[in-house]
């Protein structure tokens, strides 16, 4: 797109495009400042913009052939929260259906005295029936399920993601506005 394009008026493309489009790239700000108080001559300049870009070039040409092993990516950070003795260890993460009911009564109840939307007050609703009849349970109630009976036990659980209170996604209202 040329110079006079971006002068003429658009409606496809947004004003900020347009205005960005103009700016001089802070890369060449950057290049003449040091050009300006001589950090660099235009020489060393040129010297290490092609040294960047050769290497830039060359680490893409190598990634089209490079094949990656999970071990690569392990560091030893990783190798001393490892516990290898409890891996084989058989580990009981089941719950009372009394229990399962209990928590499940708690995660669906809304406060009485509050207006919610009534698109709210069906994911609640129909949250609370699957869990009573024991069917027809979606993946944001087990999700609420198994992080209520988890902090119940002690666990810190942290959700994070603009679903968890806006309701992007509402299967995982975790925060209602009344």
């Amino acid at each position: 797109m040329g110079h006079n394009e971006l002068d003429q008026p658009s409606f496809t493309q947004p004003f900020m495009y347009k205005a960005i489009a103009k700016m001089t790239p802070v890369a060449q700000k950057y290049e003449q400042q040091c050009l300006d108080n001589g950090t660099v001559t235009p020489e060393q300049l040129a010297e290490m913009k092609k040294f960047c870009w050769d290497t830039l070039e060359e680490s893409y040409a190598k990634s089209k052939t490079l094949e990656y092993q999970a071990e690569d990516w392990q560091t030893e950070d990783w190798e001393a929260i490892k516990v290898y003795e409890d891996f084989d260890a058989k580990k009981c993460s089941s719950i009372t259906t009394e229990r399962l009911l209990d928590v499940g009564k708690h995660i669906t109840a809304l406060p009485k005295d509050s207006v919610f939307h009534r698109l709210v007050r069906k994911i609640f609703d129909n949250r609370y029936k699957s869990i009573t009849e024991g069917k027809d349970i979606e993946w944001g109630t087990a999700e609420a399920l198994a992080f209520a009976t988890l902090i119940q036990d002690g666990y810190h659980v942290r959700i994070s993601g603009q679903d968890v209170e806006r309701g992007t996604f509402s299967h995982r209202h975790a925060h209602v506005f009344y």
